[in-house]
């Protein structure tokens, strides 16, 4: 339901004249295609009219080969927003239930999308997660596990198996943030109501000192769990600021 709404949002004629206005749409790369191009643009024009979306510049992920995209997680809109700033196409993990409803299965699936039990103890997840990487996709996560529904404001608690994830793949770990969106945790009310989303990227995260062996360490887990979390915090300023209509904050 919530992709199937943002592709019919495509033929309103009143968004696509309001995203114009915030500037042109930016092609994806190669690897976003045919049908996934369609939603991709949907994804720009829905996020730019009713979100005013705003950053400041894509994500700057590699062009080609894996890495890892996170996130904190305010709304049910995020992977919306986060595709339509960025250029790769991201199979993110879905919470089983979504991605196992008939409305979602077959557009979830045909995205590399990765189901994932909402326990945080998803060994299948975790593999198909290592598997994604290992075939050179991005894999976008939110370290929280849930939506903290404060527009960006809060940042939750960093769950461990994307610590984990991070340190077997060893691959670029690129964060985001995300501020000014819906404060709610329902789906459709995040589709609904209006907004002024905004996405700041960061640098790579460096985990070079760490070893794929040292995964399944908790006190390794917990150091790099720390290390989301500055990075994440780090743009919180940046993206509060830019959701609040201030154009540059130091720092």
């Amino acid at each position: 339901m919530l992709l199937f709404l943002s592709v019919m949002l495509l033929a309103l004629p009143g968004f696509a004249l309001a995203a114009s206005r915030r500037g042109p749409v930016v092609d994806p790369l190669p690897e976003i295609r045919g049908p996934l191009r369609l939603l991709y643009w949907a994804f720009q024009v829905y996020c730019s009219a009713w979100h005013q979306l705003r950053s400041e510049g894509y994500a700057p992920l590699p062009e080609t080969g894996p890495a890892i995209l996170i996130s904190n997680h305010t709304c049910g809109i995020d992977h919306m927003l986060l595709q339509a700033s960025s250029r790769r196409l991201l199979g993110f993990m879905v919470a089983r239930e979504y991605f196992e409803s008939r409305w979602l299965k077959a557009i979830c699936s045909y995205i590399g999308c990765i189901p994932v039990n909402r326990d945080g103890r998803d060994v299948a997840a975790i593999r198909s997660a290592l598997r994604a990487l290992g075939e050179g996709r991005v894999l976008p996560i939110f370290p929280e596990g849930r939506i903290v529904a404060t527009s960006g404001r809060r940042l939750g608690e960093m769950r461990p198996g994307v610590a984990y994830i991070a340190i077997r793949a060893r691959v670029p770990v690129v964060p985001a943030y995300i501020a000014g969106t819906p404060e709610t945790d329902e789906i459709l009310h995040s589709l609904a109501m209006p907004s002024r989303a905004r996405v700041v990227f960061g640098e790579p995260i460096d985990l070079s000192d760490l070893t794929p062996h040292q995964a399944g360490d908790k006190s390794v887990q917990a150091e790099v769990g720390a290390r989301f979390e500055q990075a994440l915090l780090k743009l919180q300023a940046r993206a509060l600021a830019l959701a609040d209509g201030v154009d540059h904050v130091e720092g």
